[in-house]
């Protein structure tokens, strides 16, 4: 199947560049712009241009798309930290050292949720939405 991704045509109030990505992540193998992808992989693409996407033969393509522009700040990042400055990164694991921003409050500070090899979606109402993970 074919869908044309918009190009952005909305005013420019920033004066910073507009940016899009795209990130094949579930599929065979997706045409975007002429570009031939396959999973997993993330391509730019002209924010203002409409792009053609097209899902190769052998299923759907699940594609997260990402748009934005610049913060207009400097961005330090040292492992999971991101900050403004090196100020900043020492503050965070000083502040992770101390008591793990606030004390996590689950027995375990391992990042899982279990072993079986599911996506979820937990919504603000409550709702839960499960999607197996093909091939694990």
């Amino acid at each position: 199947s074919t869908w044309t991704l918009p190009g952005f045509a909305g005013p420019d109030v920033s004066g910073r560049p507009l940016h899009r990505n795209l990130y094949f992540f579930a599929g065979p193998r997706l045409k975007v712009a002429g570009t031939m992808l396959h999973a997993p992989s993330r391509l730019k693409v002209d924010a203002t241009a409409d792009v053609d996407l097209v899902a190769g033969r052998g299923g759907p393509a699940g594609v997260l798309i990402l748009q934005g522009r610049d913060i207009g700040e400097t961005v330090v990042q040292h492992g999971p930290f991101v900050g403004n400055s090196r100020r900043d990164i020492i503050q965070a694991f000083k502040d992770y050292q101390r008591d793990q921003f606030g004390a996590w409050p689950w027995p375990s500070d391992g990042q899982v949720h279990g072993l079986a090899p599911i996506r979820f979606a937990k919504y603000v109402d409550g709702t839960r939405e499960e999607f197996p993970i093909d091939g694990l």
